[in-house]
């Protein structure tokens, strides 16, 4: 993990300024900005926090059916791309010994119910509209593993990924204390030599493909541990350093029963829980499902 000492190295800008070090109503000065971040010395914050209420409250006011009728579309398309991708699966095409068509499909459908429908229902986004409770952020794919097959089946636990983006990734965007902070994730990597650089290139493509299961569910995973030791005072945080609380938790981390992931969860839980659903729907029933339609 970064110190503060290293804060230069994960910012191409000159500014990092810490608003817990600033005495009380202490202004914005520009002597403390960089040039290209004097700008927000001559903002008003005040004026701008209260614009965004402001138009938060108005843009509220405006929700509706027009909203409800644009989600259920948008649904639809979901689902249509996941039935084209699972109505293709078995079709040959020429020499492959799969078929890119149905991957596409397949993979949009996931993709779309992730980035469209969960993560602004997820938001609460659709909390006031009247989907018969359907699309609401505390009911949304949570509670079992049937809402979770329903509403939205990924390789992340929806509690878990509520906890990790809702709350810590949003109210610390860029900072320390954002679990999403590439920059700070990926520290070792950036700090590897110039000669190695095709070793970089070789993890980044690693990790283009499998992050989503490599090190997003299971850092989502740690992050809904954490909370729930935190909530029932666990004393077992005793044991964690804050190094440790905020280091990324990737697959590797509790492969042996010893390591530092042993403390938050253990492989069992992990895999039944966490990723077994989606992998036991999505790369063993529909392929079987397809196999026996083709046969």
């Amino acid at each position: 993990m970064a110190t503060r000492a290293s804060q230069h190295a994960l910012s191409r800008a000159g500014t990092e300024l810490y608003l817990d070090d600033l005495v009380p109503n202490e202004k914005l000065s520009a002597e403390k900005l960089s040039a290209e971040d004097a700008w927000i010395s001559k903002c008003d914050l005040d004026a701008f926090a209260a614009d965004i209420k402001a138009l938060g409250k108005t843009l509220a006011a405006q929700q509706g059916d027009a909203d409800v009728r644009h989600l259920n579309k948008i649904v639809c398309w979901q689902r249509a791309c996941t039935a084209l991708g699972v109505a293709t699966m078995a079709m040959p095409l020429g020499p492959l010994p799969f078929n890119p068509i149905a991957v596409w499909f397949l993979s949009l459908g996931v993709l779309t119910r992730w980035t469209i429908v969960a993560h602004h229902v997820c938001h609460g986004g659709f909390d006031k509209c009247d989907t018969g409770g359907r699309y609401h952020r505390f009911t949304f794919g949570v509670g079992s593993v049937y809402r979770r097959c329903v509403d939205w089946l990924d390789w992340m636990l929806v509690e878990a990924w509520n906890v990790e983006h809702n709350q810590l990734h949003h109210y610390s965007l860029g900072e320390d204390s954002d679990p999403d902070l590439v920059e700070r994730n990926l520290d070792n990597l950036r700090q590897m030599p110039a000669l190695l650089a095709p070793v970089k290139y070789l993890v980044i493509a690693f990790l283009t493909v499998t992050w989503k299961w490599f090190y997003y569910a299971p850092n989502t995973f740690k992050v809904l541990s954490l909370n729930r030791m935190r909530r029932e005072a666990d004393p077992r945080l005793e044991k964690l350093s804050t190094q440790l609380q905020e280091d990324p938790c990737v697959v590797g981390d509790w492969h042996f029963l010893l390591g530092p992931s042993s403390l938050f969860f253990s492989n069992v839980e992990f895999f039944v829980r966490v990723l077994g659903p989606f992998f036991t729907t999505r790369f063993l029933l529909l392929p079987a499902a397809a196999a026996a339609a083709a046969a």
